[in-house]
């Protein structure tokens, strides 16, 4: 077999594995379907997944740390985007969107995870207006639930501050409609009986 071939084969695996991440989500009724069709199509017609593969338009995980005993999460004002978002990061190769919550939850908040309880929610498109190659960021939502509210070292590199936060201070702190709407499906889960299923 090839390098090109076993290289396609490796592709197409990921696609199918991301296929199905994304299928598992058709039963929450909250999910927006457009987003599910858009996600699917694009595995469909286009098969690469990272920034190295498709420098124009990849997938990324966002991770929502949630304080089990007082339903408080943790975000942060990126600098970067330059507004208050969860952690995160692009997926690499050969990672599913949990392994990149894994990695990205060490790297930006010097935190191993080790049982903590993590779900994918949500997912969503984000366009970019920049200069850059990046147009189009396709993001599977988790998020992690802790037992305390811990005080990570996060990445002073990526955030200007910080901290554990109520949801509706969070979203009011939220411009963008995008990330209100994924926290607004957050908030009704952390009050459905859904998060019982995931509780520590």
């Amino acid at each position: 077999m090839s390098y090109q071939s076993t290289l396609t084969s490796e592709v197409d695996i990921m696609a199918r594995l991301f296929k199905k991440e994304v299928v598992k989500l058709k039963k929450f009724p909250y999910i927006d379907k457009k987003a599910i069709k858009a996600f699917l199509d694009r595995l469909k017609q286009d098969r690469t997944i990272t920034d190295k593969e498709n420098p124009e338009d990849h997938f990324c995980s966002f991770f929502v740390p949630v304080c089990l005993p007082t339903k408080e999460i943790f975000v942060g004002h990126h600098i970067k985007a330059n507004e208050w978002i969860p952690p995160g990061g692009h997926i690499e190769k050969n990672e599913m969107p949990k392994d990149t919550v894994y990695r990205e939850f060490y790297e930006e908040l010097k935190y191993k995870l080790n049982d903590e309880p993590l779900k994918l929610f949500d997912i969503g498109i984000t366009f970019i207006k920049s200069a850059h190659p990046c147009k189009v960021h396709r993001d599977f939502w988790h998020y992690v639930l802790m037992a305390e509210k811990l005080k990570y070292k996060y990445d002073a590199g990526e955030f200007y501050k910080a901290e554990w936060l109520p949801i509706d201070t969070a979203i009011k702190r939220s411009y963008r409609q995008e990330i209100i709407t994924h926290l607004i499906n957050l908030k009704r889960i952390l009050k459905s009986k859904l998060l019982k299923k995931h509780a520590l």
